[in-house]
């Protein structure tokens, strides 16, 4: 997962209410939008909204689902992760990054035989046999 690094922001959350808009951190609704936009419409990668899992062993990082589907009905859950402290300025200066890790998660994907897609789907008692 693509993850932005960052430093101390003791002083940034302190000041987060009267920091001008380009400053402030991005709120998850907003982060979605910005890379849901940002991914081309023939990358074949779907926003999924209101999914709230905490998958992240990184606390302090918002992660954002997309989902990509292969023709044998399977269908891969794909993500990146953006510091929860990120502004928006920052998040515009990393968004060819991001969208580059997501389609390249789902390159990963598409290109997997669909044997192994339906042992992914199946799992390990079904998907073996």
């Amino acid at each position: 997962m693509q993850r932005m690094q960052t430093g101390s922001s003791n002083t940034q959350k302190a000041d987060h209410d009267q920091a001008p808009e380009g400053t402030k951190a991005i709120g998850e609704r907003r982060l979605r939008e910005l890379i849901a936009n940002a991914v081309p419409a023939d990358a074949g990668l779907v926003p999924l909204s209101g999914f709230k899992m905490d998958l992240s062993a990184n606390p302090g990082f918002q992660k954002v689902f997309f989902s990509a589907r292969c023709d044998c009905g399977t269908s891969a859950l794909l993500s990146v992760e953006v510091a929860q402290e990120k502004t928006i300025e920052q998040v515009h200066g990393a968004l060819p990054s991001l969208v580059d890790r997501l389609q390249s998660q789902a390159r990963a994907f598409h290109n997997m035989p669909c044997e192994v897609h339906t042992k992914m789907r199946l799992g390990p008692a079904l998907g073996g046999q």
